[in-house]
């Protein structure tokens, strides 16, 4: 097993940033508004009365609206009854996904900078193999190197889309040729689309979901529907896939929450204007966030096309992670993304705290020059 969850870490250097005077940027990586009133009622309606104990796969309304989403936004049918799992979250999706389906010693081929895929694959006792992709190409999926990566004992291939840590959006092509070599080696493709609600600028999502009978997905009702910390997600793909995943999850937890699968039906089923808002707010975050880093001598980022973070790094080369953390940034260090010298700085919240956010930037420029 890998060290600590790396956000925890995270919140660990801000505590010791406080302890020695300075206050952290109020920054967070997912929104999380006061929900309205209907989501609200729906809970509370729930709790008022005697609660009954929602299906291991979770409660069929709200796997059917899920199913309807990944139909009209995948164009792949879905079977609510065989095909969707709810999960305490993409992050137990995710580790129920590769205790289920591979095996100890199965290697895992993962495109890098990636997410903190180290600790579920791990878990199950594979290896992640990395497939480092370049700043200079706009963190573009190389579907030769990936195929390179492919040994004898490697048995999937995950795919992160849209990127976290880099905000890459792969474009079509590069899904369709990264599952190709997927098909030709006869891998089973994982595809974790945790952001495929915060794209920015017009950008689409090609999802992988449905390309190839192996396929399964994992995204997290949380970020997409505002509820980070109801810890709601779901795995999808084909009966053969999701049902070993079913019983993990069984034996992991029994079942998902009650009220946070009620409040995520409520949000399908009712009005969302005000998660557009949320949206919004967050590319006027992005705006303020690329702002202050552009003014910020020896710091850059490029513009992410999706997801709610900044990837930084120095001019210099040198890591940066320790000395943003010691002014109160919320970052997490890029190694924990295999991208040593750079820093995930999450943005929603910047527009709000963006004198602090300055501030910071500016103590940090002051350190490092």
């Amino acid at each position: 097993m890998t060290a600590g969850f790396p956000t925890y870490e995270a919140e660990r250097a801000l505590a010791a940033a406080r302890a020695a005077g300075v206050e952290p940027v109020p920054l967070a990586g997912t929104p999380s508004p006061s929900l309205p009133e209907h989501v609200v009622e729906a809970v509370a309606s729930v709790l008022r009365t005697r609660m009954a104990a929602p299906p291991p796969r979770g409660i069929f309304a709200l796997r059917e609206a899920m199913a309807a989403e990944l139909e009209r936004s995948t164009g792949r049918a879905v079977d609510p009854a065989t095909e969707v799992l709810v999960t305490n979250g993409a992050m137990h999706a995710l580790g129920i996904c590769f205790r289920s389906l591979v095996e100890p010693g199965d290697e895992v081929v993962v495109p890098a900078p990636c997410f903190f895929f180290e600790g579920p694959i791990r878990a199950a006792g594979a290896v992640p193999v990395y497939v480092p992709t370049s700043a200079a190409d706009g963190w573009r999926w190389d579907a030769e190197a990936i195929e390179r990566a492919v040994g004898p004992r490697t048995r999937a291939l995950l795919l992160c889309n849209p990127g976290n840590p880099t905000g890459h959006v792969p474009t079509w092509n590069e899904v369709d040729e990264a599952v190709a070599v997927a098909k030709r080696h006869r891998l089973l493709v994982v595809a974790d689309e945790a952001y495929e609600a915060a794209l920015w600028d017009g950008n689409r999502l090609s999802s992988a979901f449905g390309l190839t009978d192996d396929v399964v997905l994992v995204r997290s009702l949380g970020k997409s529907l505002s509820l980070p910390q109801l810890r709601l997600g779901i795995v999808s793909g084909p009966a053969h896939l999701v049902g070993p995943c079913a019983t993990t999850l069984e034996w992991d937890v029994l079942r998902v929450d009650l009220a946070a699968q009620t409040a995520a039906i409520a949000v399908l089923e009712g009005p969302r204007d005000w998660l557009g808002a949320v949206h919004a707010a967050l590319v006027a975050d992005r705006s303020v966030a690329l702002a202050a880093v552009a003014a910020t001598p020896g710091l850059d980022a490029a513009t992410p096309a999706a997801a709610p973070f900044l990837f930084v790094h120095a001019h210099s080369g040198s890591p940066v992670a320790d000395d943003l953390a010691r002014v109160g940034l919320p970052v997490v260090d890029g190694v924990h993304f295999q991208a040593p010298g750079y820093a995930r700085l999450p943005f929603a919240g910047a527009a709000a705290a963006s004198a602090a956010l300055t501030a910071a930037l500016a103590a940090w420029a002051d350190a490092a020059a």
